[in-house]
């Protein structure tokens, strides 16, 4: 089992689907945090809310390799474990109100749109960078 140390830079990433979402165009940065910030923390919040990924952040792009594609609209926050005191091993519920605690109380480094396409998916992702 992972042991917790809040000192640790190491990256962990949240990804949640929202199929459902409209995804808003061409915003960034703190405008594009400013407008998902309460649909992101009701999501964070509903107990219904189920994980797409929990683990190490991503380092490369997966354009045109579908294999590594989800297909859909995504949320994607990034963040260290310092600031959110999570393993791997945590509960669904102890990462969820990590990263809303994380939502509530800091701002991101930078909010974008990310979206990578392969030769049959196409992946959009609202990425949140928390430094």
């Amino acid at each position: 089992m992972d042991s917790i140390n809040e000192n640790e830079e190491i990256e962990y990433s949240l990804t949640l689907e929202i199929n459902d979402y409209k995804v808003p165009n061409d915003l960034k940065d703190e405008v594009l945090f400013l407008t998902v910030k309460q649909d992101l923390l009701d999501l964070l919040t509903d107990s219904n809310t189920n994980i797409t990924y929990f683990g190490y952040a991503p380092d490369n792009t997966a354009d045109n390799q579908d294999d590594l594609l989800l297909d859909g609209f995504f949320f994607r926050i990034i963040a260290y474990n310092k600031d959110l005191c999570l393993t791997l091993d945590s509960t669904k519920e102890d990462i969820l109100l990590a990263y809303s605690n994380l939502i509530t109380n800091k701002s991101p480094y930078w909010t974008t749109i990310i979206t990578e396409k392969g030769f049959i998916k196409e992946e959009i992702t609202i990425e949140l960078l928390y430094q």
